[in-house]
């Protein structure tokens, strides 16, 4: 909290208050609560926990410590800005094994929470050093665009909910502020690089943890809530065995995550790094392109070719092209082999969907709701399809469709404009990604520039069939590699 000078000597009126200040300081700020001070004030603070339980049960101790817990948070949030960002992207990592692990809560609260004070924070530095570190262009003014939209769909007339959009604006407008947070901190190679080096790390520890749900099991808590309803056993107990989720939401984030990760590591290990950084991200690669298998998320599967289209097309080198060939002949062998794997087995079904019922049933449903987004520019509102929609406006028929998309989320709930809009927000992305790649000068920027804009063609395409970009971590994710992108232009030009 280098930002941050915790002034306690101000001018008072009265000294005995000024030596009080100045006591405190010394004995509890100073020394780190490392005193017979300190450690009383804990024992205080401790008897205080236990007597809270004991009178008001353990929900009053668990509050407790979260108020405990919460002010330093609040503290970190409106003046460190860069703490915060991290604190947030590991958070929305790990937060839904905790939600599991301790009951569904909503955790997702606490993220909102921490972006909304950095957000209040950044405006409160605004005001006093008149500093905005974020350079114009059309990317920053079509986001501004796209929450004000979201906003506006509060007085959607066609909405069936307006307690609806309260619910659900914050996943599609609130999280867009992330983009300007990151665009503000983001000020130096140093934090550059360690936001990348988080992404992996922490992904790299998933991975971990989806072998051992692989050849080890899931934890007893896991199970519990793999099998509390029969819809969500039906969706992960499948061929004879559990799909794995490893420590995120369900198994598609985890499939994603492992999909666009390893392909990020893959590309990064084309850069102008050590030869031992580059085995240990072939390795890494490797490792994370199998344990995608175990989620069973088809559209995973499909990423790592589509990604591949990508990277070879712009790049457009001949060694790039021979190992493409090299690796659809061994697609080829893969896909045709017999096989009683169910890993594998769920691969080959990626390739053919006319033969998968769940791809048969979404494009029937998006036949059924075709007529109703031509004649609706603006949507049924926020939270009117999905489980928001049953919730809320169980009486409209927009509450028992499964959107399976999310552009089709996008057009039903915000109309044909909506989509316009974020379609043209995605182009405007990748418009500036590209001119900024082709300009970048610096071998290792520029080799980033095309990993992340490789990882976010790979999130557009799996949107198309999922609903890929919604969820934590990888909605957050996501803006952090289109901050990556802009800013790895602007480290080119200005050394920091």
């Amino acid at each position: 909290m280098s930002d941050f000078v915790l002034n306690l000597s101000p001018a008072l009126s009265h000294k005995g208050n000024k030596r009080l200040m100045i006591f405190l300081k010394e004995k509890f700020i100073d020394t780190r609560l490392d005193s017979g001070y300190g450690l009383a004030f804990l024992s205080a603070i401790s008897l205080f926990i236990a007597f809270a339980v004991v009178k008001a049960g353990l929900v009053a101790g668990i509050g407790v410590i979260a108020l405990a817990l919460g002010i330093p948070v609040v503290i970190i949030c409106l003046y460190h800005i860069k703490a915060a960002l991290v604190a947030t992207i590991v958070f929305a990592f790990f937060f839904s094994i905790i939600k599991r692990a301790i009951g569904n809560i909503q955790l997702g609260l606490v993220i909102d929470g921490m972006v909304a004070l950095m957000f209040f924070g950044l405006i409160l530095k605004q005001i006093n050093e008149r500093n905005w570190k974020i350079k114009n262009n059309a990317v920053n003014k079509i986001i501004l665009a796209w929450i004000a939209y979201n906003l506006l769909q509060l007085v959607n007339p066609t909405a069936e909910s307006r307690l609806a959009w309260f619910y659900t604006v914050r996943s599609f407008a609130g999280i867009m502020i992330m983009y300007y947070l990151l665009m503000y901190a983001i000020d130096s190679r140093k934090f550059f690089f360690l936001l990348i080096w988080i992404w992996i790390s922490l992904t790299v520890l998933a991975m971990i943890y989806g072998y051992i749900q692989e050849y080890v099991g899931l934890m007893p808590f896991e199970e519990r809530w793999a099998t509390a309803t029969k819809e969500r056993y039906a969706l992960l107990f499948q061929a004879g065995k559990f799909r794995k989720f490893s420590y995120f939401s369900d198994p598609l984030v985890f499939g994603f995550m492992m999909a666009v990760t390893s392909i990020l590591c893959f590309i990064l290990a084309q850069g102008p790094i050590k030869k031992s950084y580059k085995v240990g991200l072939y390795i890494i690669s490797a490792l994370m392109m199998y344990a995608m298998l175990f989620s069973g998320t088809r559209t995973a599967f499909v990423l790592p070719m589509a990604a591949f289209l990508f990277y070879a097309v712009i790049t457009f080198k001949k060694n790039i092209f021979i190992f493409g060939g090299v690796m659809g002949l061994l697609l080829i062998i893969i896909l045709n082999i017999p096989t009683s794997n169910a890993n594998i087995y769920r691969f080959q079904s990626a390739f053919n969907p006319t033969e998968d019922a769940s791809y048969r049933t979404r494009a029937r449903n998006q036949a059924f709701i075709q007529p109703f987004i031509q004649k609706h520019p603006l949507g049924g509102g926020l939270g009117s399809v999905g489980e928001w929609g049953k919730k809320f406006s169980p009486w409209s028929p927009l509450a028992n469709f499964p959107p399976d998309s999310g552009f089709v989320r996008i057009a039903v709930e915000q109309g044909w404009l909506g989509l316009i809009l974020y379609c043209t927000l995605l182009f405007l992305v990748f418009k500036q990604g590209l001119d900024d790649y082709f300009r970048i000068r610096d071998t290792l920027l520029k080799n980033i520039s095309l990993g992340m804009l490789t990882v976010l063609f790979s999130l557009v395409v799996a949107n198309f069939p999922q609903e890929a970009i919604g969820q934590y971590p990888i909605n957050i994710l996501f803006f952090v590699a289109i901050v990556l992108v802009i800013k790895a232009r602007e480290f080119d030009v200005v050394k920091l």
